[in-house]
């Protein structure tokens, strides 16, 4: 007599995802988010490569902030549902990020141009200039991050505990 066969069962249901791009059209937080991105890759392709002590940390200042912000763009793409099940405030945690960032673009967009501004070039001035132009796009996205720190800290403040409002009862 045979024994009869086991199957392994999965008790984890697959992963679907649902992309919810709504959020970069409709609400400002998303549109800033894309402002963001473009604003950095700006500064990445006027910054590098970096040859001077600046550059350096302006570089890592914007690739840190490019990261966060694209971990944060994919949240609201399609990763709020199985991330809010780790019982993180999300909301507080993209406050905090995005005021960090707020802080140290500033001290990086300061150090460039601060160090650029007077510099003379020479055969190399095309170079001085791309890292002027990338100083100026980091002001911009300063400006950017700044403001969506504020509109961040808005809906933070209405909704201290960062859980999704309830579904409507129908």
């Amino acid at each position: 007599m045979g024994h009869p066969k086991h199957t392994q069962h999965s008790l984890a249901m697959p992963l679907m995802l649902e992309l919810k791009y709504e959020y970069f059209l409709a609400t400002w937080p998303g549109r800033i988010k894309l402002v963001e991105l473009v604003l950095a890759l700006f500064c990445l392709i006027c910054g590098a490569p970096a040859y001077e002590g600046p550059q350096h940390w302006f570089l890592l200042v914007v690739v840190l902030a490019f990261l966060g912000t694209i971990f944060f763009s994919l949240y609201f793409l399609c990763l709020a549902e199985p991330l809010n099940k780790l019982g993180v405030n999300w909301l507080m945690a993209e406050f905090w990020f995005t005021a960090g960032s707020t802080f140290l673009y500033f001290t990086a967009f300061v150090a460039m141009l601060a160090h650029f501004s007077d510099m003379d070039g020479g055969e190399y001035q095309y170079w001085v200039d791309s890292c002027i132009a990338a100083g100026v796009f980091g002001l911009l996205n300063d400006v950017f991050y700044g403001l969506a720190a504020y509109l961040i800290y808005v809906e933070w403040k209405a909704n201290p505990t960062g859980a999704p409002a309830p579904a409507p009862v129908v």
